[in-house]
């Protein structure tokens, strides 16, 4: 699929992230994000993404001009300097749409895909491939697509990803009521015996 547009929003109904891909040619590709694999996903994906900027910085070094003065902190640099610019080059403020060619139901079908494992590959090509695999128990057929991304487009579906988990508020801690501050080593809580039993859940 050659990508035109992604957006990843929270939904708070599901406590999940829909991702939603559609390519120039048409077509939409949707699919949930639960707040697990989305917090082992996230520093892979900032890793490998790293590694597809510092790749690109290398081969840009490649040139006599670069070779020449080329040293570790420099490359460093310029790494940097390339993620920056994969950033600022990439369309924040366009909203989604899907294509005016696009058909009128998903590509893989109405409902979108409950992601249960993705696999991220940094090719020798400098391209990012994401696998995402719905499998699920009693179903017939795993459904699965795979994208390619540029270092724009990776870094841009970074950010996505780390707006989106600060609009979900997974990772803030819960505020329990009537509690001002926990109880100190040196202020030990006094507690009543006929406390009820803890309930669990499964």
């Amino acid at each position: 699929m050659n990508i035109h547009q992604v957006s990843v929003s929270y939904v708070q109904e599901q406590d999940r992230l829909l991702i939603r891909i559609n390519g120039k040619e048409g077509g939409e590709l949707r699919a949930w994000l639960t707040r697990r694999l989305v917090l082992a996903l996230l520093p892979v994906l900032s890793q490998t993404t790293t590694e597809q900027i510092g790749k690109l910085a290398a081969a840009a070094a490649t040139t006599p001009q670069a070779a020449a003065g080329a040293d570790p902190q420099r490359g460093q640099l310029l790494a940097a300097f390339e993620t920056e610019a994969a950033l600022r080059s990439g369309d924040f403020e366009t909203p989604y749409q899907p294509a005016d060619n696009a058909p009128a139901e998903p590509l893989l079908g109405p409902e979108p895909l409950l992601l249960t494992e993705v696999k991220v590959t940094l090719l020798g090509s400098g391209q990012l491939r994401l696998q995402l695999f719905e499998k699920l128990p009693g179903q017939e057929a795993v459904r699965t697509f795979q994208v390619m991304m540029d270092p724009q487009l990776s870094n841009g579906l970074l950010q996505l990803l780390h707006q989106s988990v600060n609009a979900s508020q997974w990772l803030q801690l819960p505020v329990i009521a009537g509690l001002d501050h926990p109880a100190s080593d040196t202020e030990p809580a006094e507690l009543a015996a006929d406390l009820p039993k803890p309930k669990y859940l499964n």
